[in-house]
């Protein structure tokens, strides 16, 4: 596998993980335009991968191999789990928020 991906693609994806693991630190902070952020990400990284054809090719070759299969689970867990999951519980928090906002306003009525 070495020597098949680009060296510019290979800097981009440790640049990206940095600016993940950043945002991580500040989306357990609670600040609140990370998690914003963090559902733009997760958003734009399922819409990337699904248009992508090189990550829809490399879907296609999932059981070829032990090692393919192992880079396809992770690449779906990166690019399709882990983003709705977040999504999910971004939404679910607003939701929570939202709910117990009015119940807060129906009891001071």
């Amino acid at each position: 596998m070495l020597g098949t991906v680009p060296s510019l693609l290979s800097v981009s994806t440790y640049v990206v993980v940095l600016v993940l693991l950043i945002l991580s630190y500040l989306i357990e902070r609670g600040i609140t335009w990370a998690l914003n952020l963090g559902v733009i990400l997760g958003i734009m990284a399922i819409l990337s991968s699904s248009l992508s054809q090189a990550h829809l090719q490399a879907l296609s070759q999932l059981g070829s191999s032990p090692s393919i299969t192992l880079l396809d689970i992770l690449m779906v867990m990166g690019f399709y789990v882990f983003p709705i999951a977040y999504i999910s519980l971004w939404v679910k928090d607003r939701v929570f928020r939202r709910s117990r906002g009015m119940l807060e306003q129906a009891k001071k009525d």
